[in-house]
C-alpha cells in the first residue's frame, strides 16, 4: 500500500489511489464551499465555515498520505 511519495512536508501520489483521494478532496471542498454558501448570509460567514472545513478535509488526506507511505524509504 504506497499510495503517495513524502517530498518534505508534503506528500505527492504515485498511484491512481492517491489521485483518486486528490480528487476526492478537491470535489468536496468544492461541494462544502456551494453548500455552505446556499445557507450563509454573507460571504465572509461562508469563508470562516468552508476554511474550517477546508482543514478537516486536509487533515484526513494528510493522514491518509501518512498511513498509505512506504516508511522504509
Amino acid at each position: 500500500m504506497n499510495w503517495f511519495t513524502r517530498r518534505g512536508l508534503f506528500f505527492v501520489p504515485n498511484s491512481p489511489v492517491g489521485w483518486a483521494f486528490i480528487v476526492v478532496a478537491i470535489g468536496y471542498s468544492v461541494y462544502a464551499f456551494i453548500e455552505i454558501h446556499s445557507h450563509s448570509g454573507s460571504l465572509g460567514d461562508t469563508f470562516t465555515s468552508w476554511i474550517f472545513n477546508v482543514v478537516l478535509i486536509l487533515a484526513a488526506l494528510y493522514g491518509v498520505a501518512w498511513m498509505s507511505t512506504n516508511k522504509n524509504q
